[in-house]
């Protein structure tokens, strides 16, 4: 079942969709623009259903991940996220 938690990364609150065991190897599913984590809604319970802790954060500045303090969106910053959320999770 898809759960929505959240973790800090980066120096940025993420939300994110999980599934899966918390104790599987970790699949991070990252949207691009103008999508968001709820494209991965079909393909998270497949990769749970296969034994990985599939993760889709919501990428900084979208809602509900919040705004980014430092207002940076290019993508150096969106490959730093996602290295920070790997770790935090």
């Amino acid at each position: 079942m898809i759960e929505q938690q959240r973790v800090q990364a980066n120096g940025v609150d993420f939300a994110y969709l999980t599934d899966g065991p918390a104790d599987g190897p970790l699949a991070v599913c990252l949207h691009g623009f103008p999508d968001s984590a709820w494209g991965w809604r079909h393909l998270l319970p497949a990769l749970a259903a296969a034994g990985y802790r599939a993760v889709a954060p919501f990428q900084r500045g979208y809602a509900p991940t919040a705004v980014p303090a430092d207002g940076l969106y290019q993508s150096g910053v969106l490959g730093v996220d996602a290295n920070a959320l790997h770790e935090a999770l």
